[in-house]
């Protein structure tokens, strides 16, 4: 479900860090972000805390090779487990799903943080979508999984759990609790040689949204098909609003009902390049959303104000292979056009 109050461009991390340090980087995330921190992937500490290695973390059959960086599903060993994944998934165990604390040290720093008297108006977590996972993970003839339907729909169980753990760690400490799908590779399903179909791609992550709690986020990168995106059960977009943002107003109408029925845009209006970032200041980042948004207004008939109420900001792809120093400075950028924002347009 959305969330129950508007986040009037509050600034949000999207993705990981580059940090090795679990506090300093739950340190920076409070300072920047401190009404919606998330727990970030840290890349800097261990091939496990990468995206792909954080999904497939306890899928049956996997090995997950620190010192080679590589992971891997074999069949005959993912056989013997498939069984006991469908059925935790059919019994709703949240506990099947849990995530090893050596590949997610931000998660608990994250924890601590609240649990040590931060006062956050929500939490926000972040998993590889089914797409992406789906695409990536290959098994010992390096085949993607992609081409293997029973496995694919196992893959789906496994991603359900994890979420489903995700928020019970998070729920724990705040009401609201935004889980966000991260699809890379979404884009892929267009391409001609492509091992999954569009439409079974899309059914996949419409599967996953449909069985998540909390606010259901669905992060995209490059050019957006607005219109086929919202027909998915999602309540948060985060989108590169700093290079795609024409692509929203052609889709004014859509987007605009989108934001009717309680839908949130993220604004990646912040570069990730970093000599991008570099010729960029927080007013005129500010100014490009503000222009995005009258347009998207006149497009749409619907009000400024209602469309500020139902932004975020944040950065246009993750920070985590971005350098620390670099991170730091868009971390520290996207918080700046926050209040930037909200200043000019005079919001609580």
């Amino acid at each position: 479900m959305p969330l129950a109050f508007a986040p009037t461009c509050l600034p949000l991390l999207r993705g990981g860090l580059p940090h090795a340090n679990a506090h300093d980087a739950l340190a920076l995330v409070a300072a920047t972000t401190p009404a919606i921190p998330a727990w970030p992937a840290l890349y800097g500490r261990s091939f496990r805390e990468r995206p792909l290695a954080q999904a497939a973390a306890g899928f049956p059959g996997v090995t997950i090779d620190p010192a080679y960086e590589r992971i891997s599903v074999d069949h005959a060993a993912a056989e013997i487990g498939l069984d006991r994944l469908g059925l935790a998934y059919l019994r709703a165990e949240p506990g099947a799903g849990a995530l090893p604390a050596d590949y997610a040290a931000g998660l608990g720093e994250l924890l601590r943080l609240v649990g040590h008297g931060h006062q956050a108006r929500a939490l926000k977590g972040e998993v590889l979508g089914p797409v992406s996972l789906a695409l990536q993970l290959t098994d010992e003839d390096d085949r993607p999984l992609a081409y293997d339907q029973p496995l694919r729909e196992s893959l789906l169980h496994h991603l359900a759990l994890r979420v489903a753990w995700h928020y019970e760690q998070l729920s724990t400490y705040v009401s609201h609790v935004i889980l966000c799908l991260d699809e890379p590779f979404l884009d892929a399903l267009d391409l001609p040689l492509c091992p999954l179909e569009r439409d079974a791609g899309i059914e996949m992550l419409a599967r996953l949204l449909a069985d998540m709690p909390g606010c259901r986020g669905l992060a995209v990168c490059g050019a957006v098909d607005w219109e086929h995106l919202l027909d998915l059960p999602v309540d948060l977009v985060l989108f590169d609003a700093y290079q795609h943002g024409a692509e929203l107003i052609e889709a004014a109408k859509t987007v605009a009902r989108f934001i009717d029925r309680g839908g949130l845009l993220g604004w990646g209006i912040v570069p990730t390049d970093p000599a991008t970032l570099a010729q960029e200041q927080p007013a005129t980042l500010a100014h490009r959303v503000d222009r995005a948004v009258d347009y998207l207004a006149a497009a749409s008939g619907m009000e400024r104000r209602r469309i500020l109420d139902a932004a975020l900001i944040t950065s246009n792809q993750s920070l985590a292979t971005l350098t620390m120093e670099v991170a730091e400075e868009a971390l520290q950028m996207c918080a700046a056009t926050s209040r930037s924002l909200r200043e000019r347009n005079e919001l609580v």
